[in-house]
């Protein structure tokens, strides 16, 4: 079952951003009501679904009258940044601490990469594991 964050997100893109346009006005109490749900859970998708880093910028005027804008903001060309490599890296698990320091992955996925890399152990060569976390860090890049 979906929780109700999902259901929102999914209803705001899918039925307001329908006619293709990028930025749709709505009131946080109506739509609360057509959703059934409380005006809080709006508020908290937009604010954790809707953000810059997924391509959204929320806007909100408070009071009578007020409303809660959603621009879909321009698409930019990704570039990917150069990775360190060669002598600069000296294992696997360092590309991972770099990939994280550079903020080019979460905290989280250098959780996961590390894990992984220790179960792999010593079953997988030192620079295999290396092109895995590579291989990982590209599919992490690519869009949804």
């Amino acid at each position: 079952m979906r929780n109700i964050a999902d259901a929102i997100e999914q209803f705001i893109i899918s039925e307001l951003f329908a006619n293709e346009q990028d930025r749709v006005d709505v009131k946080r109490s109506q739509l609360a009501e057509k959703l059934s749900c409380a005006p809080s859970q709006i508020t908290y998708t937009l604010t954790t679904r809707f953000t810059p880093e997924r391509g959204y910028e929320v806007e909100s005027k408070r009071g009578n009258g007020g409303f809660i804008r959603i621009i879909r903001l321009p698409r930019e060309p990704h570039v990917q940044p150069q990775l360190p490599g060669g002598k600069d890296v000296k294992s696997s698990g360092q590309l991972v601490q770099l990939l994280a320091a550079h903020k080019l992955i979460t905290g989280r996925e250098a959780r996961l990469l590390d894990y992984f890399l220790h179960v792999l152990g010593d079953h997988v060569s030192e620079e295999n594991k290396e092109q895995i976390v590579r291989n990982a860090y590209q599919l992490l890049q690519e869009e949804e």
